[in-house]
């Protein structure tokens, strides 16, 4: 059948794996005509040919994009220490390397006897588990000295890093078959556990009883073959409607079972139907582009992304790609990994591009093996664009909660996807700052956050405004950033006064509590007693802008905590040539 075959836009899901397929098809398939894009129907045509050899595509691609972050790059990688340190006279110049090649020691003797690998090493080379698990006992942690770098063993060193080498060199062993087809059994199976089974699980090579089976082989029989099947079968006698792409289906045989937090075993979960029987099957080519899931998201950091990008095929691929070449560039950091920050910096890309009209896009985040939904919107979008600057600098900062570690960049621009304001985030900073939790950000990280909730509150008033034409608030009730400045600095010179008074941090840690106490349950009249009765005590004026709490709980939050902020103390910090603008005129 030399009928190209037509594959539209659906939802979230289908979407996916119509990218993950459009992305393991490659350029190729594009430019030799195999593969079509109809941006304007939201389709793809693609000729049957495109499957010969699928299962080697499907495998390359994820290797390509992932082969860096996975355990499989990091044991090759550490071929050119090896290589160096043979051509720079094999000696060890520090404990600290020393200590760097016990780490990655521990590192191969742990990862090689992994049960997913010890399944492939004999479809590399006969007796091949047996070789590699030999090489692992005679692996062993070097002697390290206290000072002496020249009490060292250099044959001790010399010896582990010749069987590594000989481990790498195993690793690096790919089968290639008569067409010139190449397997990479090794990458293959560490991608399946640690990026496939992200998005389905239970068939093929992810069930358990196929785990000792070629993992190229059960893919191919479990999803190519029966695709193609459907593909040349004659059709017209089919009686069912697949339920995602409406051609004909011959039964209701293929269900969504396999998708991970989407679908459920209809033999074992009858009741999830309406009168015990299934109505929700597809044909066997939507089996496949299901399949290609993970290969349309972005992985990282134990997260994944899919921008639902579906008004065309065209912005679907280069918004999530571009997010993905982002990350996975020459200079890949696996600790830097941001999913927002690329995928911001791509929307950016995007909103530049005169073709491009933004309306509200749907992203699907996976996180703890669930999928998470919110919408970018033109308006957040915006907000967060603005306030670049602001947010670059929460990268890398973090608190940890239940032994967890959070991310603020990454939670500040979830919460506001989510239509959420930032005072729960900023106020509990504050109470680990006062509590001295273990966290990584400062005080001006929690002063950006505050400005950047400034901004979205006052987007938010102007939205609510133009719904309901109500303008019955006056001007000057609105505050402004240099009224947080403002009153940020009153409370570093309030703290100043206040300790010169007590001379005691225990009584000032006592008022810090109670203000963010009061803070925390939105009691103003608790707030404002605090505050005056401090004020009296140390001799000073409540600040006038105080006044604007009682207009409404945005500014209450906003005030009061800017006053925390700079009761906890003092940042020195230069502000940028764009903040010194923004403040001008209130020095």
């Amino acid at each position: 059948m030399d009928e190209k075959i037509e594959l539209k836009l659906k939802d979230y899901l289908f979407n996916a794996g119509l990218l993950g397929f459009i992305n393991i098809l490659g350029k190729e398939a594009k430019n030799n005509g195999e593969l079509e894009f109809d941006n304007k129907n939201r389709l793809i045509r693609f000729s049957p040919k495109v499957l010969e050899n699928f299962e080697y595509k499907y495998f390359d691609f994820f290797i390509k994009r992932y082969g860096k972050t996975l355990t499989y790059g990091k044991i090759l990688e550490f071929e050119k220490y090896i290589d160096e340190f043979e051509e720079n006279g094999e000696k060890i110049k520090s404990i600290n390397e020393l200590k760097m090649i016990n780490d990655k020691i521990t590192f191969f003797k742990a990862k090689i006897k992994s049960e997913s690998y010890k399944k492939a090493y004999d479809f590399i080379e006969k007796n091949g588990t047996n070789k590699i698990l030999e090489m692992e006992k005679e692996l062993k942690k070097i002697k390290e000295p206290k000072e002496n770098v020249n009490e060292i063993s250099n044959d001790d060193v010399k010896n582990n890093l010749k069987i590594m080498k000989e481990i790498i060199s195993f690793f690096k062993k790919k089968i290639t078959d008569n067409e010139g087809n190449v397997k990479n059994y090794l990458a293959a199976k560490n991608i399946a556990y640690v990026i496939i089974n992200n998005a389905w699980s239970s068939v093929s090579f992810l069930n358990r009883a196929n785990a000792a089976k070629d993992i190229y082989e059960e893919y191919k029989s479990y999803f190519v073959e029966p695709a193609l099947e459907y593909i040349n079968a004659d059709k017209s006698k089919f009686k069912y409607k697949c339920t995602i792409s409406n051609m004909p289906m011959k039964d209701y045989k293929n269900t969504l079972g396999f998708l991970n937090d989407t679908g459920f075993d209809v033999n074992r979960k009858p009741s999830h139907v309406w009168n015990f029987v299934n109505d929700i099957a597809v044909t066997p080519l939507a089996i496949l582009i299901y399949s290609c899931v993970p290969a349309g998201f972005v992985y990282g950091a134990s997260k994944g992304m899919f921008v639902n990008a579906n008004h065309s095929i065209e912005q679907l691929e280069s918004i999530n790609n571009g997010m993905a070449s982002e990350i996975y560039n020459e200079n890949f950091n696996e600790k830097n990994i941001s999913l927002y920050k690329n995928l911001l910096r791509e929307m950016q890309k995007r909103t530049n591009e005169s073709k491009y009209e933004l309306s509200d896009i749907q992203v699907v985040k996976y996180e703890n093996e669930t999928y998470r939904f919110t919408l970018l919107s033109k308006n957040i979008l915006q907000l967060l664009n603005k306030n670049k600057l602001r947010l670059d600098r929460l990268l890398d900062k973090w608190y940890i909660l239940d032994r967890r570690y959070f991310y603020l960049y990454d939670v500040t621009i979830s919460e506001l996807l989510n239509n959420e304001n930032l005072f729960s985030l900023i106020n509990k900073l504050c109470h680990y700052k006062i509590s001295k939790v273990k966290g990584n950000y400062n005080l001006r990280n929690l002063e950006d956050l505050l400005l950047v909730n400034l901004e979205y509150i006052r987007r938010l008033k102007e939205m609510e405004k133009a719904e309901k034409e109500v303008k019955n608030k006056k001007v000057s009730q609105e505050l402004e950033e240099k009224d947080v400045y403002s009153i940020r600095r009153d409370g570093i010179e309030f703290r100043k006064a206040y300790l010169g008074k007590s001379g005691n941090d225990k009584k000032l840690g006592s008022l810090l509590y109670r203000l963010q106490n009061s803070l925390r349950i939105k009691d103003v009249n608790m707030f404002m007693d605090t505050l005056i009765s401090g004020h009296s005590y140390a001799g000073r004026n409540v600040h006038y802008l105080f006044g604007k709490i009682f207009t409404d709980d945005e500014n209450f939050q906003t005030l009061g905590h800017a006053f925390l902020i700079g009761l906890l103390g003092e940042d020195k910090f230069e502000k940028s040539d764009e903040e010194k603008n923004m403040t001008k005129g209130d020095e």
